[in-house]
């Protein structure tokens, strides 16, 4: 279903965060505060765009020339009368076994020399384990050679179909945004480096997840 209102209250809501009239913070309250709708493409959308901002510091926008051009493209989705199918595989595969074994041999870890500070030294090897199972199974998917100037739409047709639709007009990438940054390299680098050592030092954590099947979304726009 279309919820016309609802799309043109989001699309809205979008342009203020792009035109800096909201920080991250206001946005993210904006969207969690968002009434509920049975609109799949704007529930898809609202899901999507919390991925493009940090909710633990308030900033204005920061983003690239192709994240700019991606919100616009979902701004189009919204503003046409095109419709979001989500569709959601359970996929499961060695790592998962592997996951649990390892897992299990975490836990009589535990159970054979108790809780306490020494057992973050034995979780090491089991957190390079679950690193190396993230790495080494990723599912391979077929890309769209113009995956990123179309998407979420499937082809430069579905995208043409969607502009003939809709009284869009492209904003372009404003030339200030391209100073903007969140954090410095040195404080992403320094906060992959920390990500990493959590990992190692509470294995059981990535462990019990990856013990999981994995998730594949598959969106799929048809276009109108």
């Amino acid at each position: 279903m279309v919820d016309r209102d609802a799309r043109n209250r989001l699309a809205d809501l979008i342009r203020q965060y792009l035109d800096d009239e909201l920080t991250a913070f206001d946005f993210d309250d904006a969207l969690l505060d968002f009434p509920d709708t049975d609109d799949s493409t704007v529930q898809f959308v609202i899901e999507t765009v919390w991925y493009f901002y940090d909710d633990c510091i308030d900033h204005p926008v920061v983003l690239s020339k192709p994240q700019w051009d991606y919100f616009q493209r979902l701004l189009l989705l919204l503003e046409s009368n095109s419709t979001v199918i989500v569709k959601k595989t359970h996929i499961w595969s060695f790592v998962q076994p592997v996951a649990a074994v390892l897992l299990l041999a975490c836990l009589l870890i535990v159970w054979i020399t108790g809780f306490d500070d020494h057992l973050h030294i034995f979780f090491i090897p089991f957190g390079i384990g679950s690193i190396l199972l993230s790495f080494l199974h990723r599912p391979e998917t077929k890309v769209n050679p113009f995956h990123e100037i179309v998407t979420p739409f499937q082809s430069i047709n579905d995208l043409s179909i969607a502009y003939d639709s809709a009284n869009f007009v492209k904003q372009q990438y404003p030339s200030h945004l391209k100073s903007r940054q969140l954090r410095s390299p040195a404080m992403d680098m320094f906060i992959w480096v920390q990500n990493f050592v959590l990992c190692l030092l509470f294995a059981p954590i990535p462990l019990l997840i990856q013990s999981f099947p994995q998730t594949i979304t598959d969106v799929r726009v048809n276009p109108a």
